[in-house]
């Protein structure tokens, strides 16, 4: 397992403390669960599945795909990963949170192709990083519902070499069941990071070059 990933963003970040960590989590959550369009959320959450399950599929795949890499190529690893992405990401939300009030000006096919392109790379770094086996595992921290409609999940992963790394899962009930909106590790939100970067582009260019631009980061991934 590569440690210096999307979802584990480079240069590394030196470890929070618990109390500061919990305070950024709280901070981003409010921020990101409570953003455009989050009043226009319906609960319809009949006996679903919870959020520490959904995180709990996620792990078990990355984990699976990393046992099985002498067999598995990064096309096997991502094939096996995008379906269960797809199912389990809270796509519109995370584009809310990037382009705020300008993802609903958007033309509705680009919009479409942001969000299949921002699954195709997630699949794709995930694919990337989680590629060997060493011992590795995913423990429970805790579970916190925050509010009807968000829950943090807090897991830690811990390396073959004995390295904590702190994952913490912020959710929110979309289209009947709990959804991840952003992965925050060791305190660094990588949608965070893609914000500004698609911001930039946006600002510099068009959306159009954004899905270009999240199209070429997921080449680069396959490529590595």
């Amino acid at each position: 397992m590569q440690t210096s990933a999307t979802v584990m963003p480079s240069p590394p970040k030196p470890r929070l403390k618990p109390v500061q960590s919990l305070l950024l989590v709280a901070a981003f959550s409010a921020a990101l669960l409570s953003g455009a369009g989050a009043a226009e959320e319906t609960l319809a959450l009949n006996d679903p599945e919870p959020p520490e399950q959904v995180v709990e599929r996620l792990e078990q795949t990355l984990i699976d795909n990393m046992r099985l890499a002498p067999e598995l190529d990064y096309a096997a690893r991502y094939q096996r990963l995008r379906p269960l992405i797809g199912d389990i990401m809270a796509v519109e939300r995370m584009a809310r949170f990037v382009f705020g009030r300008d993802w609903r000006q958007f033309d509705p096919d680009l919009r479409q192709a942001f969000g299949e392109a921002f699954l195709d790379l997630s699949a794709a770094t995930f694919a990337n990083q989680f590629d060997d086996y060493n011992g590795e595992f995913f423990s429970a921290v805790e579970v916190q519902r925050q509010a009807e409609d968000r829950a943090l999940v807090r897991r830690m992963l811990t390396s073959g070499k004995g390295r904590k790394i702190a994952f913490d899962y912020l959710m929110t009930p979309d289209d009947g069941q709990w959804r991840i909106v952003t992965i925050i590790t060791d305190g660094v939100s990588d949608l965070a990071l893609k914000r500004s970067q698609y911001r930039r582009i946006l600002e510099q260019e068009d959306f159009a070059a954004v899905v270009e631009h999240v199209r070429e980061q997921t080449a680069r991934q396959a490529a590595n």
